[in-house]
This record gives structure tokens, sequence and C-alpha cells, in this order.
């Protein structure tokens, strides 16, 4: 069996999570959405929060590389990726919500462990935020807008799905980086 069967499990039960739910969704539906038997899933993962688990490693993974992609970019330029990225998803946003926020939130309500797995993606998110801020700001500055601009971030995502209008996020992301220009340029 190949990583690229497993990559396809991954892929399909982000895509059913996102649509459905992670309670709304079985191993049988992940199996149909990879085109695959339950028992070709089971090769890769032994139960549903395992499939979780290497959704949410496979989306830091991505995340993350595409965060980390120029070390030897100026902070601002860094955070604006970020902001495209967010940008770029709009219309899945509009569509679905934040893949990982939705789903920390759903998970919270039914198992602490897995909602704090899942929020973990968000907090590696904003621990990178706030080391990019600190370059450019005090300590306690830095921590203040990581958390604002993740929480524009999320707020935006949660209000396009809403509302069914990736504009929202796409309004919001042009805020942001107007904020950004004034918090570089400082006072």
């Amino acid at each position: 069996m190949s990583s690229a069967n497993r990559d396809c499990i991954v892929t399909s039960a982000l895509r059913l999570f996102a649509r459905r739910g992670y309670t709304r969704t079985s191993i049988g539906d992940i199996a149909d959405e990879a085109g695959m038997l339950k028992g070709n899933i089971a090769y890769y993962f032994k139960t549903k929060p395992e499939i979780l688990a290497g959704v949410i490693d496979e989306r830091r993974r991505r995340i993350m590389a595409r965060l980390n992609a120029d070390a030897g970019e100026s902070a601002p330029d860094a955070i604006k990726r970020l902001i495209v990225l967010v940008e770029s998803s709009a219309d899945e946003m509009a569509r679905t919500g934040c893949p990982v926020g939705s789903l920390a939130g759903e998970l919270g309500k039914h198992d602490e462990a897995l909602r704090a797995r899942a929020a973990g993606l968000l907090v590696h998110i904003q621990t990178w935020l706030e080391q990019q801020f600190s370059r450019i700001q005090t300590p306690p500055a830095a921590q203040a807008s990581a958390e604002h601009l993740l929480t524009l971030m999320q707020g935006s995502a949660v209000l396009a799905h809403a509302h069914g209008d990736a504009h929202i996020v796409r309004k919001q992301m042009a805020h942001a980086r107007q904020w950004l220009d004034e918090v570089v340029q400082g006072p």
C-alpha cells in the first residue's frame, strides 16, 4: 500500500469533515469518498481519531511549510504571506468555514482531547505569528497582535460561512494588510 493511498484518505477525510463535520462522518463515508474499501482504510488508520490526527498533522505540515517557505524575508512580508493564504481560501471558507476552526469548535462539544488536537494547529499559527511580530514589536505587543490577526482571520471565516459570502474574507484581509502596515510604521 502506498503513501498515495494514505494521502487520499487524509484528503477525503478533510473534505468530509469540512462538509459534514467530524461526528457525522463515518469511516465508511471516508472509504467511499476515497474510492477504497474500509479494510484499506484500516491498514493506515485503525480508528476515526487516528484519521483525524492524520488530517490535522497533514494540514499543519502544509500550512507551516508555506509559512516557513522563505526564512530570509522580513516579518511583515512573512505575515502578509499568511494573509494571502487566508484570502486564497475565501471561497472554501464561504462554503464550509475554516476547516481547522470549525473542527476545533465541533470537537470541543464532544471530546476535549480531540478538540485540543484540532486547536493545536491554531496554536501553531498563533505561535508563528507571535514570532514574526516579535521581530518588530515588544513581546506583549507581539502577543496581542498575533491574537488580533488570528481572531480577525477566524472571525472572517465564520461570517463568510454564515453568509455564504467569500467577499467578507477578502475585505477583512484587505483590512488586515492595512492594519499590518500601520503596525509596521508605528505611532
